[in-house]
Protein backbone atom coordinates (compact mmCIF):
# COMPACT_ATOMS: atom_id res chain seq x y z
CA UNK A 1 0.00 0.00 0.00
CA UNK A 2 1.35 3.42 -1.01
CA UNK A 3 0.90 5.60 2.12
CA UNK A 4 0.92 8.75 -0.01
CA UNK A 5 -2.45 7.73 -1.50
CA UNK A 6 -4.20 7.39 1.86
CA UNK A 7 -4.87 9.52 4.95
CA UNK A 8 -1.86 9.62 7.26
CA UNK A 9 -1.70 7.37 10.31
CA UNK A 10 -2.09 10.47 12.47
CA UNK A 11 -5.29 11.38 10.61
CA UNK A 12 -6.68 7.84 10.91
CA UNK A 13 -5.87 7.85 14.63
CA UNK A 14 -7.68 11.15 15.16
CA UNK A 15 -10.65 9.81 13.20
CA UNK A 16 -10.76 6.64 15.32
CA UNK A 17 -10.74 8.57 18.60
CA UNK A 18 -13.25 11.16 17.37
CA UNK A 19 -10.96 14.21 17.50
CA UNK A 20 -10.63 14.84 13.75
CA UNK A 21 -12.21 17.97 12.24
CA UNK A 22 -15.66 17.59 10.68
CA UNK A 23 -14.47 18.15 7.13
CA UNK A 24 -11.61 15.68 7.34
CA UNK A 25 -13.87 13.19 9.14
CA UNK A 26 -16.21 13.27 6.13
CA UNK A 27 -13.30 12.76 3.74
CA UNK A 28 -11.89 9.85 5.77
CA UNK A 29 -15.33 8.23 6.08
CA UNK A 30 -15.70 8.41 2.30
CA UNK A 31 -12.18 7.03 1.73
CA UNK A 32 -12.96 4.07 3.99
CA UNK A 33 -15.75 3.00 1.61
CA UNK A 34 -13.06 2.43 -1.03
CA UNK A 35 -10.15 1.13 1.06
CA UNK A 36 -10.24 -2.16 3.02
CA UNK A 37 -6.72 -1.57 4.40
CA UNK A 38 -7.70 1.74 6.01
CA UNK A 39 -10.96 0.25 7.30
CA UNK A 40 -8.95 -2.44 9.05
CA UNK A 41 -6.49 0.12 10.40
CA UNK A 42 -9.31 2.25 11.82
CA UNK A 43 -10.93 -0.85 13.34
CA UNK A 44 -7.67 -1.70 15.09
CA UNK A 45 -7.22 1.88 16.29
CA UNK A 46 -10.79 1.96 17.62
CA UNK A 47 -10.04 -1.27 19.42
CA UNK A 48 -7.00 0.27 21.04
CA UNK A 49 -9.07 3.31 22.00
CA UNK A 50 -11.40 1.01 23.93
CA UNK A 51 -14.14 0.01 21.48
CA UNK A 52 -14.51 -1.56 18.05
CA UNK A 53 -17.70 -0.35 16.40
CA UNK A 54 -20.79 1.40 17.75
CA UNK A 55 -22.94 -1.74 17.79
CA UNK A 56 -20.21 -4.00 19.18
CA UNK A 57 -19.11 -4.37 22.82
CA UNK A 58 -15.82 -2.75 23.75
CA UNK A 59 -12.72 -4.88 23.26
CA UNK A 60 -10.17 -4.54 26.06
CA UNK A 61 -6.69 -3.66 24.90
CA UNK A 62 -4.10 -6.41 25.04
CA UNK A 63 -1.45 -8.20 23.05
CA UNK A 64 -4.04 -9.86 20.79
CA UNK A 65 -6.28 -6.79 20.48
CA UNK A 66 -5.27 -6.01 16.89
CA UNK A 67 -5.76 -9.59 15.71
CA UNK A 68 -9.19 -9.83 17.37
CA UNK A 69 -10.23 -6.47 15.91
CA UNK A 70 -9.32 -7.48 12.37
CA UNK A 71 -10.91 -10.92 12.75
CA UNK A 72 -14.17 -9.43 13.98
CA UNK A 73 -14.26 -6.87 11.17
CA UNK A 74 -13.65 -9.58 8.55
CA UNK A 75 -16.46 -11.66 10.05
CA UNK A 76 -18.82 -8.69 9.83
CA UNK A 77 -17.94 -8.03 6.18
CA UNK A 78 -18.38 -11.71 5.22
CA UNK A 79 -21.65 -12.29 7.09
CA UNK A 80 -24.52 -13.50 4.82
CA UNK A 81 -26.83 -10.70 3.75
CA UNK A 82 -24.45 -7.97 4.85
CA UNK A 83 -23.57 -5.37 2.22
CA UNK A 84 -19.93 -5.14 1.25
CA UNK A 85 -18.00 -2.00 0.34
CA UNK A 86 -19.30 -1.97 -3.24
CA UNK A 87 -22.83 -1.19 -2.03
CA UNK A 88 -21.55 1.97 -0.35
CA UNK A 89 -20.95 3.60 -3.72
CA UNK A 90 -23.81 5.01 -5.78
CA UNK A 91 -24.19 4.10 -9.47
CA UNK A 92 -23.36 6.82 -12.02
CA UNK A 93 -21.23 9.33 -10.18
CA UNK A 94 -19.47 7.19 -7.55
CA UNK A 95 -20.86 9.00 -4.52
CA UNK A 96 -19.92 7.31 -1.20
CA UNK A 97 -22.75 6.82 1.28
CA UNK A 98 -21.35 9.25 3.91
CA UNK A 99 -21.22 12.03 1.31
CA UNK A 100 -24.67 11.24 -0.06
CA UNK A 101 -26.03 11.35 3.50
CA UNK A 102 -24.43 14.76 4.03
CA UNK A 103 -25.83 16.15 0.77
CA UNK A 104 -29.23 14.53 1.21
CA UNK A 105 -29.16 13.31 -2.40
CA UNK A 106 -26.85 12.48 -5.27
CA UNK A 107 -25.16 14.92 -7.61
CA UNK A 108 -28.20 15.35 -9.85
CA UNK A 109 -29.57 18.46 -8.13
CA UNK A 110 -26.26 20.18 -7.39
CA UNK A 111 -25.95 23.77 -8.59
CA UNK A 112 -22.33 24.02 -9.65
CA UNK A 113 -20.43 27.32 -9.49
CA UNK A 114 -18.00 28.20 -12.30
CA UNK A 115 -14.41 28.60 -11.09
CA UNK A 116 -12.21 28.17 -14.18
CA UNK A 117 -12.84 27.00 -17.76
CA UNK A 118 -13.64 23.32 -17.39
CA UNK A 119 -13.77 23.44 -13.58
CA UNK A 120 -16.77 23.90 -11.27
CA UNK A 121 -17.21 23.75 -7.49
CA UNK A 122 -20.03 23.06 -5.08
CA UNK A 123 -19.30 24.39 -1.59
CA UNK A 124 -20.72 22.16 1.15
CA UNK A 125 -21.77 24.40 4.01
CA UNK A 126 -21.67 23.70 7.73
CA UNK A 127 -17.96 23.04 8.28
CA UNK A 128 -16.93 26.29 9.94
CA UNK A 129 -13.52 27.57 8.87
CA UNK A 130 -12.82 24.48 6.76
CA UNK A 131 -13.53 24.71 3.04
CA UNK A 132 -15.28 21.49 2.03
CA UNK A 133 -16.31 21.19 -1.61
CA UNK A 134 -17.15 18.89 -4.46
CA UNK A 135 -14.99 19.80 -7.44
CA UNK A 136 -15.73 18.71 -11.01
CA UNK A 137 -13.06 19.13 -13.70
CA UNK A 138 -12.80 18.09 -17.32
CA UNK A 139 -9.84 16.14 -18.72
CA UNK A 140 -6.89 18.39 -19.47
CA UNK A 141 -7.73 21.03 -16.86
CA UNK A 142 -4.69 22.28 -14.94
CA UNK A 143 -5.28 23.93 -11.59
CA UNK A 144 -3.18 27.13 -11.36
CA UNK A 145 -0.03 26.78 -9.24
CA UNK A 146 -0.80 27.43 -5.60
CA UNK A 147 0.29 26.93 -2.01
CA UNK A 148 -1.76 26.87 1.20
CA UNK A 149 -1.83 28.37 4.66
CA UNK A 150 -3.16 25.06 5.99
CA UNK A 151 -3.55 21.43 4.98
CA UNK A 152 -5.30 20.34 1.79
CA UNK A 153 -6.74 16.88 1.14
CA UNK A 154 -8.41 15.72 -2.08
CA UNK A 155 -10.31 12.43 -2.39
CA UNK A 156 -10.74 11.26 -5.99
CA UNK A 157 -14.30 10.00 -6.53
CA UNK A 158 -14.06 9.55 -10.30
CA UNK A 159 -11.44 10.14 -12.97
CA UNK A 160 -7.72 10.69 -12.48
CA UNK A 161 -5.54 13.56 -11.31
CA UNK A 162 -1.78 14.04 -11.61
CA UNK A 163 -0.01 15.94 -8.84
CA UNK A 164 3.76 16.04 -9.14
CA UNK A 165 5.05 12.60 -10.11
CA UNK A 166 1.96 10.73 -8.90
CA UNK A 167 -1.33 9.96 -10.64
CA UNK A 168 -4.28 9.54 -8.28
CA UNK A 169 -7.36 7.48 -9.15
CA UNK A 170 -10.69 6.59 -7.63
CA UNK A 171 -10.48 6.25 -3.85
CA UNK A 172 -7.01 7.81 -3.57
CA UNK A 173 -6.28 10.76 -1.28
CA UNK A 174 -3.83 13.47 -2.39
CA UNK A 175 -2.39 15.49 0.51
CA UNK A 176 -0.55 18.82 0.58
CA UNK A 177 0.52 21.21 3.33
CA UNK A 178 2.13 24.63 3.83
CA UNK A 179 5.41 23.47 2.29
CA UNK A 180 3.85 22.38 -1.01
CA UNK A 181 3.50 24.56 -4.10
CA UNK A 182 1.80 22.44 -6.73
CA UNK A 183 -0.24 22.44 -9.93
CA UNK A 184 -2.57 19.43 -10.18
CA UNK A 185 -3.76 18.34 -13.63
CA UNK A 186 -6.75 16.22 -14.69
CA UNK A 187 -5.53 13.35 -16.88
CA UNK A 188 -7.20 10.59 -18.85
CA UNK A 189 -10.48 10.78 -20.75
CA UNK A 190 -12.94 10.89 -17.83
CA UNK A 191 -14.29 13.92 -15.99
CA UNK A 192 -12.75 14.06 -12.51
CA UNK A 193 -14.96 14.40 -9.43
CA UNK A 194 -13.24 15.14 -6.12
CA UNK A 195 -14.07 15.84 -2.50
CA UNK A 196 -11.82 18.70 -1.45
CA UNK A 197 -11.03 19.79 2.13
CA UNK A 198 -8.85 22.79 3.00
CA UNK A 199 -8.13 23.91 6.56
CA UNK A 200 -6.55 27.25 5.64
CA UNK A 201 -6.41 29.46 2.56
CA UNK A 202 -5.28 28.75 -0.97
CA UNK A 203 -2.74 31.23 -2.37
CA UNK A 204 -2.05 31.25 -6.12
CA UNK A 205 1.65 31.56 -6.92
CA UNK A 206 2.07 31.43 -10.70
CA UNK A 207 2.38 34.24 -13.23
CA UNK A 208 -1.25 35.20 -12.77
CA UNK A 209 -1.24 34.45 -9.05
CA UNK A 210 -1.72 38.04 -7.84
CA UNK A 211 -4.75 38.53 -10.10
CA UNK A 212 -6.28 35.20 -9.12
CA UNK A 213 -5.75 35.96 -5.44
CA UNK A 214 -7.64 39.24 -5.86
CA UNK A 215 -10.54 37.35 -7.41
CA UNK A 216 -10.66 34.79 -4.60
CA UNK A 217 -10.11 37.11 -1.60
Amino acid sequence: MDPDRHPSQTTLGAYAEGSLSDGMSLLVACHLTFCPACRHAVAALECLCGGLLAEEPAVPAGEDCLARALARLEAREEAPGRSGPASLVEPGWPLPAPLRARLGSGTEGIRWSFRLPGLAEYRIEGFGAERVSLVRARPGVRIPAHSHSGEEATLILAGRMRDGDRVYGRGDVARADEDDDHRPEIVGSETCLCLFVLSGRMRFTGLFGPALNLLTD
